[in-house]
């Protein structure tokens, strides 16, 4: 295994869901980098695709992850994150679904409103955009159906 499928296999085992485009970017960090180009992006995608063929880690709708975070997606706070982390795109509809059973539990019968904003704080988020709203909503109409 070279030693960038390596790396992007940790970051999978660490991050997951995850789609590419972070992966790369994480890459990139770990070089010094601030951003990935498409190089490293194209690099990445291949290094993700000989994971994913030697069956390392999995994709599920457009992000990849471990077998165990496909069984139980693990809910991250990502009130300390920053740039396209907080992009509502780039959380997994399986990791807001999980906020969403959570926020169901603990809030029994609450409106949908009122679950979309506690499904976002267990996301770290405080404010609810039109965005992330959307993203959460559309979790909701399938984790509902």
């Amino acid at each position: 295994m070279s030693e960038l499928q390596l790396l992007a296999q940790r970051i999978v085992e660490h991050e997951g869901p995850i789609n590419a485009e972070e992966v790369a970017r994480r890459i990139s960090a770990c070089f010094g980098r601030e951003r990935a180009g498409n190089r490293i992006l194209n690099v990445t995608k291949r290094a993700l695709a000989s994971l994913l063929n030697r069956k390392a880690i999995t994709f599920d709708d457009g992000f990849y992850l471990t077998d165990e975070q496909l069984d139980a997606p693990p809910v991250r706070d990502r009130s300390n994150e920053t740039g396209a982390t907080l992009k509502a795109s780039s959380i997994s509809l399986l990791e807001i679904d999980a906020a969403l059973k959570i926020a169901q539990d603990d809030n029994a019968g609450a409106a949908d409103d009122d679950l979309i904003r506690a499904a976002a704080r267990l996301l770290g988020f405080k404010r609810v955009g039109s965005d992330l709203k959307a993203r959460i909503s559309e979790a909701l109409r399938t984790h509902k159906a």
